[in-house]
């Protein structure tokens, strides 16, 4: 059996670049590209379903349709081609990235727009889009199952001259769990940052802090579940 090192292979790559085989026609091109736009749009669709964040950015989800198109004409350039998957790896790796993903689940779209992108830019269009029809079930069904009571932050100003024990016990009794996460002193109060999960999504205890116990400012944020990004 005859075996190949390096060079063969180099050399191989040369010879299709140069004669051309490897090269997609223009039907090719555009029947890649409209599967992938299609699919993207899927991705589209079921990531504004999904969403279960604090503020829905288009931006982005439009972005998941650009990148899987984006991917699908690198793949279909660098196809076959070992010459210019090397110059394609080198140019792409010094390119940085620097976009914060603040939600976990914005990380598996991405892949996912990506990994659309590469199968379809082969040709692999069952991959794809059976593969969009699995993930879509699963974060359907995941999403559909019951949760734990949703997290908000409980920023409370409190004057000095009222007591904070007993605001901070009125709260207690509200709410079905109370965490404290900072406290601030200042000189005419102090603000207290907690995390509580509501008693049946009701925060009529706001108006209680307020009318009855003195509370100069009362705000309940909900959040992700990271103080650094409410």
């Amino acid at each position: 059996m005859q075996q190949l090192n390096f060079s063969d292979i180099f050399n191989k790559s040369f010879v299709a670049m140069q004669s051309g085989i490897d090269k997609f026609t223009i039907a090719d091109i555009v029947v890649n590209l409209t599967v992938t736009f299609l699919v993207g749009l899927f991705i589209f669709f079921v990531y504004k379903k999904t969403f279960k964040g604090v503020l829905y950015q288009k931006s982005f989800n439009v972005s998941l349709i650009t990148i899987s198109m984006v991917v699908t004409l690198i793949i279909m350039t660098i196809s076959g081609n070992l010459v210019l998957s090397l110059g394609m790896v080198g140019a792409l790796s010094i390119v940085r990235f620097r976009t914060p993903i603040k939600d976990p689940i914005d990380l598996v779209f991405i892949f996912w727009a990506i990994t659309v992108g590469i199968a379809n830019g082969v040709g692999y269009f069952n991959i794809s889009i059976i593969g969009s029809l699995l993930i879509t079930i699963v974060l359907f069904v995941m999403s559909k199952k019951p949760s734990a009571e949703k997290p908000y932050l409980l920023v409370m100003q409190i004057p000095h001259d009222k007591k904070e024990s007993d605001i901070v016990e009125l709260v207690k009794n509200s709410v079905s769990n109370y965490e404290l996460k900072s406290k601030t002193i200042n000189p005419s109060y102090y603000e207290i940052t907690s995390e509580v999960r509501l008693k049946e999504k009701s925060s009529t205890f706001l108006n209680e802090l307020y009318e009855k116990m003195g509370v100069k400012k009362a705000t309940l944020i909900s959040y992700s579940g990271d103080l650094e990004q409410a």
